[in-house]
C-alpha cells in the first residue's frame, strides 16, 4: 500500500506545502523504507539510492521537520559551493513556514556567530569543518546532519574533513541525527555501521534505467533490447540526434573542457543543419543573447551563443557560475537540447536527460597516462539519465569501438558495483592537517585524546577490521612522525607528555591552511621580508596545493624556464644557485612562475580576454583563483604577522585587495569603497580626474555622466555613497604608492 504525505507525523503546515507547493501526495518505495527507519522520527539513516528516487527531498522534509517539531537546527553540508548554491535555491521555497535559511562556504578564519540565527545552514565541507574549530555556542542547538555525496568520503582531500567532522561532533559531545545520501557507493553497509546509522539501499528508480554499448550502427542494453541508430558523422552526433529526434535530449559527458567545446561545436551544427524542428529559435535566440551578456569574456560569451542559437552548449568549471546556471535553465527548459559537459554535472547537479552518453571512459591522469574512470563515476553520469514526468525511460550509453571492447564495456561498468569507499584519512598531508586541527581548537591534549579523535575516524574502522598488529604499530608511527613533523615545523609543542599549539600553530590552524602549505609561507615570509614584490609573493602563494598550476603547453618551455632563471634569485624558496634540474623537476616551477604572472597581469588590468588567450584562464577559473588566493593571501598576511613581520603583512593586504578587485594600487581606492563600479570603471573614472571619494562627492551627475560606462543612475548613486562615505568616516583609504604597477618587463 502506497504511504501517502497525508499520513506522515508531520506538522499539518508542512504537509500542507508538501501537497501544495511540492505537488507531492505519496512516497516512493525509497521514501518509505527510510520513513519506515525512522528518518522522520530521529533515527540516523545512510540513503543510497539512484538519482531521482526522492532521497534528496525526503532529506529536505526530516530537515524542515526538525525545525519545526524539535525546535532544532539542521545543518546541510555538501562538497562543492555550485551545491551549496543548489541547495540554498532548493531551500528557500519553505521560508514561507518561518524557517530561516542561508548558506556559508566561506571565511575559514571566522566563528560565523551570525548564522546563530538560522535554522537550516548550508556549508560545505570544508566551512562546517572549519567552524567545529571555532566552536561557537550554537553548535549545541543543532540536531540534525546531513550529508550530502556521502561517496565523497572516498575523496583524497573532501573525504578526511567529513570523518574529522563526525569525530569532532562526537568529541564536544553533540548527538545530532546525521543523514547520510548517496547514489554509488560499494561498501554502504560499513559507512552506516561506521556513522551508527540504519541504511536504505535500492536501486529502485522512479522511471527505468537502461545501460548500454553502443557499436555502429546498434546500441545494445542490458535488458537484452537492441536497437538500430542511424548514423551521422561521429558516434556521439548519432546517439545524440537519435534522442532529440525521438523527442528527447542528450547529455554527453566529456574528459576534457576542449573535447567538450568540439562536441557542442558538432552538436550545435547537426541541431541546425536537421530538417526536422528540433528547437524554438526565437526563444533559443533571447537566451543566448542572456548568456553572451552575462559572461565576462566576450569572446567564451559569443562561441557560447553561437552553439545556444543551435540548442546546443557546453558546460564547464571554466565558465563563470551565473553563466552555468542560465546553461543549466536553459537545458531544464528544453531550449537547449544538447549539452556536452565534463563531469562538473556529474557531481549532484540536477540536470537529467532522457540520454547520457560517456562520450569517452578513459582520461589522462598525471604521471599515468590515460586511464579508465572509476565504476563510481560512471555511476554517477548514468544516474542523469531520465526525467520523471517527462521522459518514459532513460539511457545512459558507453561506446565502443569493436565486439571486444564492447563486452568489456559490459563488464566493466554496466554490470559492475561501483567501488567500495577507502578513507584517505592517514595520508600524511590529511594526518597532519587534522592533528594540528585538534590540538590547536582544544580536541586533543595528549595521546589517549588523540587516540579518541582517531578511533571516531572512518580510516580507524577500517584499520581495525583490515589490519593487524605489526600495522596498527605501524600506523601509530605514523602519528607520531607527524607530531614531530609539527613540533619541528614550530605549530605545536610538547611538554610531560602534553601538547599545545604554539602562537603560530593557532595562526595555521585559524586560517585552514595545511601544515605543508604553512610551513612553506612561514619559510618564504622570512626569506622575502625587505624583498617582496607582487610577483614573488604570488609565486609563494599559489605554492598550496589548493591552487591548480597553470600548464606549461609544448612549444611554451623555452618562454618559462628563461622567465623562471632570470627571476630565480628574486623568487622565494629556491636552491641559492640554479642546479641541473631535469625537464621533471623545472616544470613545476615554471608552472607555478606561470600562475602567478597570470595574476600579475589581473591586478595590472590586463583585459579578462587577453589572459584568456594567453593563459587560457576562463572566467570561471579566474574566479577560482581570486577567491582562493583571498584566502591564501589572507593566511600569509595573518602569520606574516604572527612572525612579526609588519610591513610584510601590509603588502601582502594591499596585494590581497588588488587580487579581489583585479586593479592597480592607484585606483583601488575607488573599487573598494563604491559600489557599483568594478575595475573597468574605476579606471576610467581615475582617468577622467576622479582619484578620490571626495572627488566623487563634490562632482555633479552630469560631470560623471561623461565618463564611460556611468549612466545617470549610477553617477547620482555614486554621489550618494561618496557622500554618505565621508560623512559617516568610513572611507577605507589605500596607499597609492605601495608597490609601482610597473609592466612585467621588470620581472621577465
Amino acid at each position: 500500500m502506497v504511504m501517502l504525505i497525508a499520513d506522515l507525523s508531520l506538522p499539518d503546515v508542512l504537509k500542507s506545502f508538501i501537497e501544495e507547493k511540492r505537488n507531492a501526495k505519496f512516497l516512493y518505495p525509497p521514501q518509505e523504507e527510510a520513513v519506515r527507519r525512522g528518518i522522520l522520527s530521529g533515527e540516523s539513516v545512510v540513503m543510497v539510492t539512484s538519482t531521482a528516487s526522492g532521497k534528496t527531498f525526503l532529506a529536505e522534509v526530516a530537515a524542515i521537520s526538525n525545525v519545526l517539531i524539535n525546535d532544532k537546527k539542521t545543518i546541510v553540508t555538501v562538497p562543492l559551493k555550485a551545491l551549496a548554491y543548489e541547495k540554498l535555491m532548493d531551500f528557500k521555497a519553505y521560508e514561507e513556514l518561518g524557517i530561516r535559511i542561508t548558506a556559508s562556504t566561506g571565511e575559514y578564519d571566522s566563528d560565523d556567530r551570525w548564522l546563530e540565527s538560522f535554522d537550516v545552514i548550508i556549508t560545505t565541507y570544508e566551512k562546517l569543518d572549519s567552524i567545529l574549530r571555532h566552536k561557537p555556542a550554537w553548535l549545541s542547538d543543532v540536531g540534525q546532519l546531513i550529508i550530502d555525496e556521502l561517496h565523497y568520503l572516498g575523496d583524497s582531500e573532501r573525504g578526511p574533513i567529513i570523518e574529522s567532522i563526525i569525530s569532532k561532533v562526537k568529541l564536544l559531545g553533540l548527538t545530532p541525527q546525521i543523514i547520510g545520501l548517496s547514489a554509488t557507493i560499494g561498501n554502504a553497509e560499513e559507512l552506516a555501521d561506521w556513522l551508527g546509522a540504519k541504511l536504505v539501499k535500492t536501486n529502485w528508480r522512479p522511471i527505468p534505467l537502461r545501460e548500454g554499448v553502443y557499436l555502429r550502427p546498434f546500441l545494445s542494453f542490458n535488458d537484452g533490447t537492441k536497437v538500430r541508430v542511424r548514423e551521422m558523422s561521429d558516434p556521439v552526433t548519432s546517439l545524440a540526434m537519435d534522442s532529440l529526434n525521438g523527442g528527447g535530449q542528450a547529455i554527453v559527458f566529456t574528459p576534457s573542457r576542449s573535447s567538450a567545446v568540439k562536441v557542442a561545436k558538432q552538436l550545435a551544427k547537426a541541431i541546425c543543419d536537421s530538417q526536422s524542428k528540433l528547437i524554438d529559435v526565437e526563444t533559443a535566440s533571447r537566451t543566448a543573447e542572456e548568456v553572451r551578456r552575462a559572461s565576462s569574456s566576450k569572446l567564451l560569451g559569443d562561441e557560447l551563443a553561437q552553439l545556444i542559437r543551435c540548442g546546443a552548449s557546453f558546460h564547464h568549471a571554466g565558465l563563470e557560475l551565473e553563466v552555468r546556471r542560465l546553461i543549466e535553465d536553459a537545458f531544464r527548459q528544453r531550449i537547449i537540447r544538447a549539452l556536452a559537459s565534463t563531469t562538473t554535472l556529474a557531481a549532484g547537479v540536477n540536470l537529467p536527460a532522457r540520454r547520457v552518453i560517456i562520450g569517452d571512459y578513459r582520461r589522462y591522469e598525471a604521471g599515468e597516462g590515460m586511464v579508465d574512470i572509476p565504476v563510481m563515476e560512471y555511476k554517477q553520469m548514468a544516474g542523469r539519465a531520465g526525467r520523471p514526468g517527462l521522459d518514459p525511460y532513460g539511457e545512459a550509453v558507453l561506446i565502443a569501438s569493436n565486439d571486444r571492447e564492447a563486452r568489456r564495456l559490459f563488464d566493466l561498468y554496466v554490470n559492475a558495483e561501483p567501488e567500495n569507499v577507502v578513507s584517505r584519512f592517514f595520508v600524511e598531508e590529511n594526518l597532519a592537517f587534522n592533528l594540528l586541527s585538534i590540538i590547536a581548537s582544544g580536541y586533543a591534549s595528549n595521546m589517549n585524546e588523540i587516540n579518541d579523535f582517531l578511533s571516531n575516524t572512518l580510516a580507524y574502522s577500517q584499520y581495525r577490521i583490515a589490519s593487524n598488529v605489526i600495522q596498527r604499530n605501524a600506523l601509530m608511527r605514523r602519528v607520531e612522525d607527524m607530531l614531530r613533523f609539527l613540533m619541528e615545523s614550530g605549530f605545536i609543542e610538547e611538554s610531560n607528555g602534553e601538547f599545545a599549539a604554539t602562537p603560530l600553530g593557532l595562526g595555521v590552524n585559524k586560517t585552514y591552511i595545511d601544515p605543508y602549505t604553512a610551513n612553506d609561507y612561514v619559510r618564504g615570509l622570512k626569506e622575502l621580508n625587505g624583498k617582496a614584490n607582487s610577483l614573488n609573493l604570488l609565486f609563494l602563494a599559489v605554492k598550496s596545493r589548493k591552487i591548480p598550476k597553470l600548464r606549461v603547453k609544448r612549444g611554451e618551455e623555452d618562454k618559462w624556464s628563461d622567465a623562471l632563471i632570470r627571476n630565480w634569485s628574486r623568487l622565494p624558496l629556491m636552491p641559492p644557485t640554479l642546479p641541473d634540474y631535469d625537464d621533471d623537476e623545472l616544470n613545476p616551477l615554471m608552472e607555478e612562475l606561470k600562475t602567478a604572472t597570470m595574476m600579475l597581469d589581473w591586478i595590472n588590468e590586463i583585459d579578462e580576454d587577453e589572459l584568456l588567450k594567453q593563459y587560457d584562464a576562463q572566467p570561471g577559473d579566474l574566479r577560482m583563483y581570486i577567491d582562493q588566493l583571498d584566502w591564501l593571501l589572507g593566511a600569509m598576511a595573518e602569520l606574516a604577522r604572527i612572525l612579526k613581520l609588519r610591513e610584510l603583512a601590509g603588502r601582502i593586504g594591499m596585494l590581497r585587495l588588488r587580487v579581489k578587485y583585479g586593479i592597480k594600487a592607484d585606483a583601488l581606492e575607488l573599487a573598494l569603497n563604491l559600489e557599483g563600479i568594478g575595475r573597468a570603471r574605476a579606471r576610467e573614472l581615475y582617468r577622467a580626474g576622479f582619484k578620490s571619494i571626495e572627488d566623487i562627492a563634490n562632482s555633479t551627475p552630469a560631470k560623471l555622466q561623461q565618463v564611460r560606462g556611468i549612466g545617470p543612475t549610477l553617477a547620482n548613486s555614486l554621489i550618494e555613497q561618496a557622500k554618505k562615505l565621508i560623512e559617516t568616516g568610513r572611507i577605507t583609504r589605500v596607499p597609492r604608492d605601495e608597490e609601482p604597477s610597473g609592466d612585467l618587463s621588470d620581472y621577465l
